[in-house]
Parts: C-alpha cells; sequence; structure tokens
C-alpha cells in the first residue's frame, strides 16, 4: 500500500511499453504453466495415485506385519527385508522412526505399495528419483509402480516427526538378476521363522524361543529406538541389560531395579510407570502385543548378553 494517495486520473494514463512487454510475458507464462499442469497430470508418469482407502493404525499395522511375515527374507540392522512376488500388493509401514520393511522388488515388474503411518504424518520422499508423498495414520494410500532401473533407493522422512526424525530412512533395492542380491548381503538370509506350533509333548525350544524373540522386535519395530550391539540411539540398548541394575524414576523418585521377565513384562504393558534415567524425553509407546510375544521377546533379550 502507498504512503501517498496516487495522482488524481492516474487509472486514465497509458501504460508504457516496457510495462505492456512485462503483462505479456508474465501472461504468455501463466498460460503455459496452466497447460503443463494438466498436461502432467494427464500424461505425467509419476502422478500420485487417486486411491485411498480408511483404515485404522491398528488394522493396517497388523495387515503389514502379516504381509511381512508372509514375504520376510531376512533382516538388515533391524529392519526385516522382504522380497515380494511381482504383481502383487507391498506394504509399508510408517512409524516414529522407522519405514519397514526394506523391500527387495524385480526390475520392470509392477507393484501395488500400501502406504500408511502408525502414529504422525510423515513424509515418504524416494531419493534419489525425487518422488514424495504424504503418509497419514488411518488413511490407506496406494501408489502403483513399476520399477525401471536397478539399484539401491532410500526412503527419506521429510516431514518432521519428533527427536528421531533424521534417522528415519528405509531403503528400497531393485534387482535385475538373483546374483544382484549379494551386492547387498541378502543372498545367505535366513528367514525368520514365521510361526512354531507347539504341543504338550514338543516345547518351543530356547534357540526356536530367541528366533521368535528376535522377529517380534523386528516386525513391532523396537530397533526403532533400542539397539542390540551396545549402542544408544534414542532409548537404551538392550545388550547386556537382562539381570541389570537400572535406575529408573516411578512418580517423579528415582530408584534402582533389576531387569528381570516382570520388569521387562511391566515395560512393555505398561512403559510410561517406570521410565529409565536419562531417557525422560522419549517416553516408550504402548506397543499391543501378546504374551506370546512378550515371552518371546524377553528370550531374546536374555540371549544379547555382553
Amino acid at each position: 500500500m502507498s504512503l501517498l494517495s496516487p495522482a488524481e486520473g492516474w487509472y486514465y494514463k497509458k501504460v508504457s511499453k516496457d510495462e505492456k512487454m512485462w503483462m505479456l510475458i508474465a501472461l504468455t507464462l501463466c498460460i503455459m504453466l496452466f497447460v503443463w499442469m494438466v498436461l502432467w497430470h494427464v500424461y505425467g508418469k509419476q502422478n500420485p495415485s487417486s486411491i485411498t482407502y480408511k483404515t485404522s493404525t491398528v488394522e493396517f499395522a497388523q495387515l503389514a506385519e502379516a504381509y511381512t511375515k508372509q514375504n520376510m527374507i531376512g533382516v538388515d540392522n533391524g529392519i526385516p527385508v522382504v522380497r515380494p512376488q511381482p504383481n502383487t500388493d507391498v506394504f509399508v509401514m510408517a512409524e516414529m522412526w522407522r519405514w519397514s520393511p526394506i523391500l527387495v522388488l524385480q526390475i520392470n515388474q509392477s507393484y501395488k505399495m500400501h502406504i500408511s503411518s502408525k502414529d504422525v504424518v510423515h513424509g515418504l520422499s524416494i531419493q534419489p528419483v525425487n518422488m514424495n508423498f504424504q503418509v497419514y495414520p488411518t488413511y490407506d494410500y496406494l501408489l502403483e509402480f513399476k520399477p525401471t532401473e536397478a539399484g539401491e533407493y532410500r526412503i527419506i522422512c521429510n516431514e518432521f516427526c519428533g527427536i528421531g526424525h533424521h534417522t528415519m530412512i528405509g531403503k528400497i533395492v531393485v534387482i535385475e538378476k538373483e546374483e544382484d542380491l549379494k551386492k547387498y548381503g541378502y543372498e545367505n538370509f535366513k528367514k525368520a521363522p514365521a510361526a512354531i506350533k507347539t504341543t504338550t509333548n514338543q516345547p518351543v525350544s530356547e534357540a526356536d524361543k530367541i528366533l521368535l524373540g528376535e522377529q517380534v522386535f523386528t516386525l513391532k519395530g523396537c530397533g526403532a529406538c533400542h539397539k542390540t550391539d551396545g549402542t544408544v540411539l534414542i532409548g537404551p540398548s538392550w545388550k547386556g541389560l537382562y539381570g541389570k541394575q537400572e535406575k529408573v524414576k516411578e512418580n517423579g523418585e528415582t530408584i534402582t531395579v533389576k531387569v528381570d521377565d516382570d520388569y521387562i513384562k511391566e515395560s512393555i504393558q505398561n512403559p510410561s510407570k517406570k521410565i529409565t534415567a536419562g531417557f525422560e524425553k522419549t517416553p516408550m509407546p504402548v506397543i499391543p502385543m501378546t504374551d506370546e510375544d512378550i515371552d518371546n521377546l524377553i528370550a531374546y533379550i536374555k540371549s544379547l548378553k555382553n
């Protein structure tokens, strides 16, 4: 807004030639961009899909977990690695602070990727192809795509989602032939057990419980906060944790507890009751687990000795 009122009659003055030229250039660019937007929407190869399903975080988590169990070929740094069949549905779950699972896809094959969030809004950015999509909880967003170049692609979260946002990096591996798995160390993966049936006469061995517990650790996303190699991420490491005397805060007071079966079970079912000292700002979410899941997870934690 001008500080002074314009002179009377300014509206009827002729526009100078240079002003007319810039107005014409601006109008031409606007028309070109409008036409280009329409053409890109109709003929573009990276248009976001308009197919979206209403879901719940619990329902999508169950679908993603069942899909991962069915197609899992191994674990890469705490994240399950799956290799789905071409022309099938692929499920990717976003949660603080990881993308799961890692996808191993075949070049020039079509897939239907279902994406949703377990907690807050995330941003899915596939690099280096620069594909960007918003990921919302309670929505199943369907992307139909066909990878045309082999290689490793990173999934970056470009929507700030909390203290561990910078660690939220996923992976898509596109292979051309079976030998390509060696490039990523995936050729000798041991498939984790999807389930072990038990009977009265055949109890689950401790070794099997450890394998199942590792699978729970992977599928439930425990690795997003807890490491198993002794390093600290945004939660305490699980290596050498069992049997340790740990300082925790309960009702504002610092006390010492022994990490045993009861403490681990309580930490899973009621994580806000006793919070490990030093990690008060990164509260653990409530993760639904069966008693069997918890027992197997405890067996896995016991196996992580110093």
